[in-house]
């Protein structure tokens, strides 16, 4: 019986396949992916597969990239691609994933059937495959980049303005680089109004519309060079600035996140993804190649009503929301709402409720994460309660050790 995985963001056609298994001369058993970032976890675990099907989410620039080296780490395993449209990618790009066929949807029965089953009887033609390493997404309970696999992507994100999100992101960029001593880059894909130089106080020479300006160069170029359109901050954390002019935005496509994510996780241990208040399908892309997904809300109502709705969101579009972490940003008290009512709402809880802090404000004025600026303030290190679950867990026990509240000693108290 042959295996077949169908990767598309949703399930309409691995659904069409189920329904003509008794047409196939044996059934073969059906895997839908429907989360385009844990298909590297699905081919290790599920896996070995004779044929993948590649449905019209991956008929970009970016999800070709991305079959591609699926390809060339898995070569026994048959690839079709069923589109709807030409792919937005060159013929190149196109012949490099490998595939054996292309199907235009909407499609015969038939003649999926005939090019299944040519596919899986090519796969079991295939010399057995020794040992290859699949291209696994680094799970989150892992934390830490596996070696030579491209590193961690956490993006930040948020349904409204002002929720902190930039605030977030530097902050974990910084605890991420401090406790692991690993590279850490943070990306700001609010491509209009990206305040993370601002935050930062940093004067970047070039930034990620930039980088995209190499339009010769392939992907493994951009890769080589993309370090040189950062910028440093003193804590040792990289930042790819978003464009000086808002205007640029419009000419950053989804294929061009993927493609500078891409090149910027294979250079770096960690990624922090800063997003605009917003679905556009630029922080979609993001979304695809996120490990992990940090959304936020202040303590109001619009916020908070406009979280439930993000998410409601996230699920219709199939986007795994297991690897979804919730922050509860500037909660203050007697404000006309209580945030035991707020987190009754979201019976996935919260990974930190943070209170409205004055020492935020003078982190930003002085350009330092505020972990880094104010280590003692109470917003730090609650910040790092919820921080320390993407470490190892020994390094949690030394977070938890070093930011426990301090007892002030006989001669603090008295002055001496």
């Amino acid at each position: 019986m042959s295996k077949i995985l169908v990767l598309d963001r949703g399930d309409t056609l691995a659904e069409q396949i189920r329904g003509l298994s008794d047409q196939f001369d044996e059934a073969p058993k059906i895997t839908s992916c429907t989360r385009i970032g844990a298909v590297g976890e699905v081919l290790e675990e599920d896996g070995p597969f004779d044929v993948l099907v590649a449905g019209p989410s991956l008929g970009t620039r970016s999800g070709l990239a991305r079959l591609r080296i699926i390809s060339e780490e898995l070569p026994e395993m048959r690839m079709v691609l069923a589109f709807s449209r030409r792919p937005d990618a060159s013929l190149r790009d196109i012949v490099r994933t490998g595939a054996i066929d292309l199907l235009q949807l909407p499609v015969e029965d038939a003649d999926i059937v005939e090019s299944l089953q040519r596919a899986a009887s090519l796969a079991r033609r295939a010399p057995e495959p020794s040992v290859i390493e699949t291209v696994a997404t680094p799970e989150p309970e892992s934390l830490e980049p596996r070696p030579n696999r491209p590193g961690i992507v956490y993006t930040i994100s948020s349904a409204t303005g002002g929720c902190g999100k930039t605030f977030y992101a530097t902050n974990l960029a910084w605890f991420l680089h401090k406790w692991t001593g690993k590279s850490v880059c943070i990306v700001d894909l609010d491509l209009q109004f990206g305040e993370v130089s601002t935050a930062l106080r940093l004067r970047p020479k070039y930034t990620i519309f930039d980088a995209l300006q190499r339009e010769d160069a392939d992907e493994s170029d951009l890769q080589a060079h993309i370090e040189e359109y950062m910028v440093v901050h003193d804590t040792g954390v990289h930042v790819l600035a978003a464009p000086r002019d808002p205007s640029e935005a419009d000419r950053i496509t989804p294929p061009d996140v993927t493609r500078i994510l891409e090149a910027v996780r294979n250079r770096f241990d960690y990624v922090l993804v800063d997003t605009p208040p917003a679905l556009a399908e630029t922080v979609l892309a993001a979304f695809d190649l996120s490990d992990l997904l940090y959304v936020m809300a202040t303590l109001d109502l619009p916020s908070v009503r406009n979280m439930s709705v993000f998410l409601s969101t996230l699920d219709r579009l199939r986007i795994d929301t297991d690897n979804l972490r919730l922050v509860l940003n500037k909660a203050e008290t007697d404000v006309g709402i209580d945030i035991d009512q707020v987190t009754k709402l979201f019976p996935q809880g919260f990974e930190s409720i943070l209170p409205y802090a004055k020492e935020v404000s003078r982190s930003i004025n002085l350009g330092m994460p505020v972990m880094a600026a104010s280590p003692d303030a109470e917003i730090s290190r609650l910040m790092a309660g919820g921080m320390k679950l993407v470490l190892p867990a020994d390094l949690q026990a030394q977070v938890t050790q070093e930011t426990a509240p301090k007892k002030a000693g006989l001669r603090r108290l008295f002055g001496k």
